[in-house]
């Protein structure tokens, strides 16, 4: 369900993490996937004479609908992080059957950091951690694709809300 709108409030972009937030997941759930049937293909038929061929589908079955069920929970739990960047706010909404919504406006953001460490960097990501008055601690925007663009877009909006607030410009470290 998409996020309500303030009246006067516009949506300047939508953006989720990088999709390749899902690669460590995904490697461990093939990892786990061949391991488990080359285990199969290695432990004989049958142990004495008695087979042991419906053990070992029902403990691959098992493993494998786990491993997958995993993978398709973390699957999940990426689609639903959204971050909306509007003219006036910023809303960062997770959950996949209970949704949290949170945001921060824009005209009380204190200070702003951009992160690019070199791995990001080479899939176009960043993470952007945001202070503002009010609250405890930063928020940080993990792994968001285009993170120089989004930062931009938020940088030019939070001087847009203060201008026409009549607040002066917040501080940037970059």
């Amino acid at each position: 369900m998409p996020t309500q709108l303030m009246p006067d409030e516009r949506a300047i972009t939508l953006t989720r993490q990088n999709w390749l937030v899902l690669a460590l997941p995904l490697a461990a759930t093939t990892i786990v996937l061949v391991a488990v049937i080359v285990v199969l293909l290695l432990i004989p038929s049958t142990v004495g004479s008695t087979s042991v061929n419906t053990v070992k589908l029902v403990v691959g079955v098992v493993v494998g609908v786990a491993a997958l069920g995993w993978l398709g929970i973390r699957t999940l739990r990426w689609r639903f992080i959204t971050y909306l960047l509007t003219n006036r706010r910023i809303v960062m909404e997770t959950g996949v059957l209970s949704r949290n919504e949170e945001s921060i406006p824009l005209d009380r953001v204190q200070n702003t950091r951009i992160r690019r460490p070199f791995a990001e960097r080479l899939i176009g990501a960043g993470s952007i951690e945001i202070e503002s008055a009010g609250r405890d601690g930063a928020e940080i925007l993990q792994f968001i694709p285009g993170a120089q663009a989004f930062y931009t877009e938020m940088l030019d909006a939070m001087e847009q809300a203060r201008g026409a607030a009549g607040m002066p410009p917040a501080s940037r470290s970059v």
